[in-house]
């Protein structure tokens, strides 16, 4: 996915494409993840987390070859749209996958290190992903973003062929999304919130780096190690994050590091030069990966026992908005009033996020 995000921009404006067009065809894929969510958690609830991680898999091999056939974004985008679908998928089945083996106890850590394996994924996504576009092209970098799809295959196949082995699909013969939605308005509204706001920060994030990248005429290669770079610090530091949401509670680790993600963006305000962006995407890396697995966590810890999978669906249609939102706020306001108020409009957005986690959602840890 973060071949995409960091690939569909530069290709697109160096294309001829303008920064809205750009931003929108980026979002698209958030678009998907979130139109995806309702669906993949039913289909989790019924034919559990492997299965549904290889057809997730599977959707995102045929959108990665569609985009490669046509660089036009017309194709990009709804392409794009089902690619996230398919990563959403992925990401859900895990996630119901580990709630299910994982004590309240230990849920911090456990979901900190799967979010520090997608922050992995990031790091080498954006490296790999400006380097192809400079050695492959478009064309062959959308192939090879197929391929890593490719290759989880081998990670979820041995259980979809047993499902024995499997824990038993959470949410099995419980509520409907409806009734889980219903049921659990408050804990619901208050984690998706936070959630849409915190991910329109981050994907923003990935859409708004590239553009400053090109606007300071760097290579393509230079780009994605820029934006990369920024998620190195984010690697490190997600076992941090899950040790104090663990021991001192949610938002001892939460509230310090969004806030970071917001430093970071009006650091971005000042970068004039590479080694300015590159400071800011330091800072923003840190403050990530101090967020390393929060956002699993919280969505685990408010989900009740019964339908938890229903839940987690419900959650992540309200979350993945804001995969369509930072995107599309970049591409508006930088289209209008250039990248620097686009940064700020971010900042914004993630101040109004820390809000309304400390007023609203509060700790949710045990």
């Amino acid at each position: 996915m973060s071949v995409m995000l960091v690939a569909l921009p530069i290709v697109l404006v160096e294309a001829g494409s303008g920064y809205t067009v750009a931003a929108i065809v980026a979002g698209a894929g958030g678009a998907g993840a979130a139109a995806a969510a309702l669906p993949v958690g039913w289909c989790t609830g019924r034919w559990g987390p492997a299965r549904v991680g290889v057809g997730s898999l599977g959707i995102m091999l045929v959108a990665a070859a569609v985009m490669a056939s046509s660089i036009r974004p017309i194709i990009l985008g709804p392409a794009h749209f089902f690619f996230g679908g398919g990563a959403l998928g992925v990401m859900l089945s895990r996630q119901a996958d580990l709630t299910a083996r994982v004590p309240s106890a230990l849920r911090g850590r456990a979901m900190s290190v799967m979010g520090g394996s997608m922050r992995l994924s990031i790091l080498l996504g954006a490296a790999i992903g400006g380097i192809l576009v400079d050695l492959v092209a478009a064309r062959g970098t959308f192939l090879a973003a197929g391929l890593g799809a490719g290759i989880g295959l081998g990670a979820v196949v041995p259980t979809a062929r047993r499902p024995e082995s499997e824990v038993a699909p959470v949410g099995v013969g419980g509520p409907t999304v409806r009734a889980v939605a219903r049921l659990n308005r408050r804990p619901l509204v208050g984690a998706g919130i936070f959630g849409l706001l915190a991910m329109a920060t981050r994907e923003g994030r990935m859409v708004l780096l590239p553009l400053v990248g090109v606007a300071l005429e760097l290579s393509a290669s230079s780009i994605g190690l820029l934006v990369a770079t920024g998620y190195t610090a984010d690697l490190l530091l997600f076992p941090v994050s899950g040790m104090v949401m663990d021991r001192f509670g949610r938002l001892a680790a939460m509230v310090p590091a969004y806030g970071l993600l917001a430093v970071g963006l009006l650091l971005l305000l000042l970068a004039k030069s590479t080694f300015g962006v590159l400071t800011a995407g330091l800072v923003m890396g840190v403050g990530n990966g101090l967020s390393s697995g929060s956002l699993f966590t919280l969505g685990s810890d408010l989900a009740p026992k019964e339908g938890a999978a229903a839940y987690f669906a419900a959650v992540s249609l309200v979350t993945d908005g804001g995969r369509v939102l930072g995107p599309v706020l970049v591409g508006a306001v930088a289209g209008t009033w250039g990248l620097d108020a686009a940064a700020a409009t971010l900042a914004g957005v993630m101040a109004l996020g820390l809000l309304w986690l400390v007023v609203v959602v509060g700790e949710t840890g045990p």
